[in-house]
């Protein structure tokens, strides 16, 4: 385990045993001090599943409102905006969304500092294109129901919800941050009156370890 992943266990095995299962994040950005090395899941660029999946849609961005879902340092939001469309990205810490303004000081991105669960009510049923990618996963199985029903329920009509996550099945362990998700759990979007487009259930070849991965498709 790596130095800065070893941080992540200890923050969040402390603030979990206090019923706290968000706080962390603001904790280890905080910690950080602008080093990138100390945050585990920023790449330093795009999320590659993102940009496969974009680029083999054919996706016109132009003037489309995109949400970004825990954007972390900014990078997948920065990605999207260049594709020509009009993003919100929004991160429960503040110290990750200051990062971003010093990161791409000159950026159009809409960045707010919002919790998921209390996010602004104007963004319900607002957006064409919603992207959850490894946030999901980040929170424990007592939450992730009503943070898949939050992130559902941003998706406009006839839009669209990418979601990218670890996956696993339902007999397989789920110990340990990141927690891979299962088809069951992932089914519950359809509740929120998406309807599921496509299902990918794949190794990736291109992290440490090739763990298995979700990509999946929703529209409204």
């Amino acid at each position: 385990m790596t130095k800065s992943r070893s941080r992540v266990h200890q923050l969040f095995t402390e603030a979990y045993a206090k019923g706290d299962y968000t706080g962390w994040f603001e904790k280890l950005y905080a910690e950080a001090q602008g080093d990138l090395d100390a945050i585990p899941w920023a790449d330093r660029g795009v999320n590659h599943w993102l940009v496969d999946w974009v680029e083999k849609s054919q996706l016109d961005l132009q003037d489309r409102r995109v949400l970004v879902v825990g954007c972390g340092l900014g990078d997948d939001a920065e990605y999207l905006a260049q594709l020509g469309a009009k993003v919100t990205a929004f991160d429960l810490s503040q110290t990750a969304i200051d990062w971003c303004h010093q990161r791409f000081p000159h950026s159009q991105v809409n960045y707010q500092a919002v919790n998921l669960f209390t996010a602004p009510a104007d963004w319900k049923l607002n957006f064409d294109l919603v992207i959850e990618i490894y946030t999901i996963q980040a929170l424990p199985a007592n939450i992730r129901p009503n943070e898949i029903d939050a992130i559902g329920n941003f998706v406009a009509p006839n839009g669209e919800l990418l979601v990218i996550c670890r996956g696993r099945n339902s007999e397989d362990p789920c110990e340990n941050l990141p927690f891979p998700l299962t088809q069951d759990e992932l089914n519950r979007f359809t509740t929120t009156g998406l309807t599921q487009v496509s299902f990918e259930d794949f190794i990736d070849p291109v992290e440490s370890g090739s763990p298995r991965r979700f990509r999946i498709v929703y529209q409204r």
